[in-house]
């Protein structure tokens, strides 16, 4: 489903991703670990085609960074959903419409869009702010906001580039449910962080990145 062959990236000559070489399967569950500039949002700005490779070749879903039309990568990221460390909501709609905003661009019937934000806003318990806006809110309540609105489209595949990183314990278990529950309905996740106690209390799948190398791939971990 989302594949990289022997991927690197450079920007402006100096490496950033070498010869990195994994694959993640439909429903799977991953973290990327490493520390601060290791890679790991590039990966994920590759999945969504932000950035092209260097070398070698990034497949998601039908697509590939080689082949990919311009005019597709829209169509492509209305399958994926990313979720940000710092929420990119809009501070000047209410919690109702930043979520809906990502069906409208879609070209959504109006019903269908109330249906399926209000429905989608329940899943995070956060139906009760529709109406507020993103500066009133805790900074859990805003990332709550942001999965929503990356989970409105049902997408595939689910990116999180550090999502727990400004939250406290209690928010950051509500945020790893959140992403439990969204993997076990068939969605696939990918969370780059760097918190390894975080990884290794949810034992999923662990790419471990460092000076832009995959150094280690490891399985199922064991939850402590």
């Amino acid at each position: 489903m989302i594949e990289l062959q022997h991927v690197s990236f450079e920007r402006q000559g100096r490496p950033i991703l070498v010869d990195v070489d994994f694959e993640i399967d439909r429903g799977e569950f991953a973290f990327l670990v490493g520390p601060t500039g290791s890679g790991k949002s590039t990966i994920l700005r590759l999945v969504i085609f932000d950035v092209r490779p260097t070398h070698g070749v990034v497949f998601v879903g039908e697509y590939d960074s080689q082949s990919i039309r311009e005019s597709d990568i829209p169509h492509l990221r209305r399958r994926v959903g990313v979720v940000f460390q710092d929420f990119k909501l809009l501070r000047d709609r209410t919690v109702y419409e930043n979520v809906a905003l990502a069906l409208e661009v879609t070209g959504a019937k109006r019903s269908g869009v109330k249906r399926k934000t209000l429905s989608i806003l329940s899943a995070v318990d956060l139906v009760h702010k529709r109406d507020v806006y993103p500066d009133t809110l805790s900074g859990g309540e805003r990332q709550r906001v942001a999965i929503a609105r990356a989970l409105v489209n049902d997408p595939f595949v689910l990116l999180a580039d550090e999502p727990t990183a400004n939250l406290d314990p209690e928010t950051t278990d509500q945020v790893m449910k959140i992403f439990a529950e969204v993997n076990a309905r068939g969605t696939a996740v990918i969370m780059a962080t760097h918190d390894l106690r975080l990884v290794e209390r949810y034992g999923r799948r662990i790419l471990r990145l460092d000076d832009g190398r995959i150094r280690e791939d490891m399985g199922l971990v064991k939850q402590v």
